[in-house]
């Protein structure tokens, strides 16, 4: 409720009561002292007209204080409305990023990217490959909250659950946290109902989690986490976090027998593209879990990729054209 309306408001209230206070006919109002009565007729000529007066001037009087009784009551009840608005504005504009209630516009962040092991390296995402694309354009998605997917989800060529089969799902308030080794073969686990997956809506489509909270709470989107599996081991690969409010993010990565190859851990997250390689050239990339702790959600689009696996020996021109002999 703006000022000039909660003026206008106060003030049509105002005339309101002041027109029922000033109504006669013997009505009591709430908070008065007396009431209002006509004078005796058998008093004498003066006598009425001192009782007239006392009366006119005890009415002028309840009304003053009446109004400013109203006027007090009502200029606090505009004020706190005032106040609730504008925390309620302040709350829809919070809303940024991948829709978190909690999330607010961060100051500028260095962003940082950091290896447990140095056994992925990351790079500049340009230089990755791209000849084969997820960007879940193939599956329905729409404006909030999204689809829900329970059991694995398939796009373009790869799959995607909430963690690998062997791990355990935990919480962290409303994150998921997944803990635990993967099992061999590495293998895709989908999460509890309404806890799975969501495609939603943000500009194109993207793939978020949903955290414990579960579909369709505007809280769950974009915080439950997100395990890929390539159709191949890959030795370069790179996506898109869409979303990203100044947290951190957890991405570990996976061999195809569920062996640990590498965590790197993101902060200062911000809506960017990331490309990632094995340190010694390897196809050895199976599979990623991605994880976060950052206030509005993230979700993951346009993942590039390889079509195939690249072979690490040299091959001479001859033993190439016995294949088509």
């Amino acid at each position: 409720m703006g000022a000039v309306t909660s003026h206008v408001f106060l003030d049509t209230v105002l005339h309101g009561l002041l027109a029922y206070c000033g109504s006669g006919g013997g009505t009591r109002l709430p908070g008065a002292d007396f009431q209002h009565e006509r004078p005796d007729p058998l008093l004498p000529h003066a006598a009425r007209k001192r009782s007239w007066a006392f009366a006119l001037r005890s009415d002028r009087e309840l009304r003053m204080h009446l109004a400013r009784r109203v006027h007090r009551v009502f200029s606090t009840l505009a004020a706190t409305a005032v106040a609730v608005f504008a925390l309620a504005g302040v709350a829809s504009a919070d809303k940024i990023a991948l829709l978190g209630s909690n999330g607010t516009s961060p100051s500028p962040v260095i962003r940082t990217i950091t290896s447990e092991t140095g056994a992925i390296v990351a790079v500049d995402p340009g230089t990755v490959p791209c000849s084969q694309i997820t960007t879940f354009s193939d599956l329905a998605g729409g404006d909030t909250p999204g689809t829900n997917y329970e059991g694995p989800v398939f796009s373009q060529g790869m799959t995607f659950g909430e963690r690998f089969l062997g791990q355990t799902l935990g919480a962290i308030g409303d994150f998921d946290a997944v803990s635990g080794s993967p099992s061999d073969p590495l293998t895709l686990q989908a999460g509890a109902l309404g806890q799975n997956l969501d495609v939603l809506s943000y500009s194109t489509n993207v793939l978020t989690g949903l955290g414990p909270l579960g579909f369709p709470d505007i809280d769950a989107i974009g915080e439950g986490s997100i395990a890929m599996a390539f159709p191949l081991p890959q030795e370069r690969v790179s996506f898109q976090l869409v979303g990203g409010n100044g947290g951190s993010a957890t991405l570990t990565f996976y061999g195809a027998d569920g062996s640990l190859l590498d965590t790197i851990v993101i902060t200062g997250l911000a809506e960017a593209s990331y490309g990632f390689e094995t340190a010694d050239a390897t196809n050895a990339i199976s599979g990623i879990l991605i994880q976060t702790t950052d206030p509005s959600g993230i979700g993951v689009d346009n993942i590039c990729r390889e079509g195939a696996v690249v072979p690490t020996r040299a091959v001479s021109w001859g033993a190439i054209k016995t294949l088509y002999r």
